[in-house]
């Protein structure tokens, strides 16, 4: 807890993404505190457990690198979290998810296609990881919910805070539904203009793909298929519905190599070909 806390005081003042990882989280935790004068360290951890305190009344979970819940895709990053804040069901992050991303400030034609995209990714057992931000995130989580799925929120905030404040019902509704909300940020913390990256790369460290909808060229979007280009992760970009500025982010990722979808099951088909052919051929016996 001591290391998250140095670690976020210093992407704070570099206000850019984790870099050069040295080994596992528990050698850059090391590093991080090897330093630290005792008087520092006797501060952070005042503060630490201030913190926990605050969140065991809030009814949060705090998971590291090393507890047996702390989802295996997220410890895959090439520079894992040191700490995540957990709101409702801590094991739902660790299912099989996809993650879905797009504008803010998309038509009602490109979110209900997200949302009916998302309602079948849940039905085909996948949950959905979104950003629980307005627009594309918001029809994203919405359409889990309707599927009767999973979805999990990763947010920008600290979990006692919800931003956008109009999201507060689904936010809740959807841990009430067995989902989860997750950020890296401590509770009190507000929606700082830096913590939006980070919360795109944990969205791609909890996604086994990413399904990129209608955003601008060079958008938050944008940087978040990059981070998930330089994840490993695969990209699908899915369309439907878009028009005017809402292709511009789509059509650069199809030309940088993205495959377009038109349903859930283009996404089955490209992540798990083998299951897919096995479907194929027992319908064709049935038949």
């Amino acid at each position: 807890m001591i290391a998250h806390l140095l670690e976020m005081e210093s992407l704070k003042k570099r206000t850019r993404l984790r870099t050069g990882a040295n080994g596992s989280p528990e050698a850059e935790m090391e590093r991080l505190l090897w330093h630290v004068p005792t008087a520092r360290k006797s501060a952070l951890s005042s503060l630490a457990s201030g913190l926990l305190d605050k969140a065991k009344r809030l009814g949060l979970k705090m998971i590291h690198p090393g507890s047996e819940d702390y989802p295996l895709f997220l410890r895959r990053l090439s520079v894992p979290p040191f700490c995540v804040w957990v709101q409702g069901d801590s094991d739902v992050p660790s299912t099989l998810s996809i993650g879905m991303v797009g504008a803010r400030e998309a038509g009602i034609r490109a979110q209900e296609g997200f949302f009916d995209l998302a309602r079948e990714i849940v039905s085909l057992g996948w949950t959905v990881v979104s950003g629980l931000a307005k627009g594309m995130d918001g029809a994203a989580h919405r359409g889990a919910l309707a599927g009767q799925g999973k979805t999990v929120g990763v947010v920008g905030t600290g979990l006692d805070r919800v931003y956008p404040a109009e999201h507060l019902s689904l936010a809740r509704e959807i841990c009430a539904r067995g989902g989860a909300l997750l950020s890296e940020f401590s509770p009190g913390d507000g929606p700082e203009g830096w913590h939006f990256p980070h919360r795109n790369r944990m969205i791609v460290g909890l996604s086994f793909a990413l399904i990129v909808g209608a955003h601008r060229r060079r958008s938050g979007t944008y940087i978040t298929a990059r981070i998930a280009l330089e994840e490993g992760r695969e990209i699908f970009v899915f369309d439907r519905g878009a028009t005017g500025w809402e292709k511009e982010g789509p059509e650069m990722l199809l030309g940088e190599g993205a495959r377009r979808i038109d349903n859930a099951w283009d996404v089955v088909r490209a992540l798990v070909p083998e299951t897919s052919q096995q479907t194929s051929e027992e319908s064709d016996c049935e038949r």
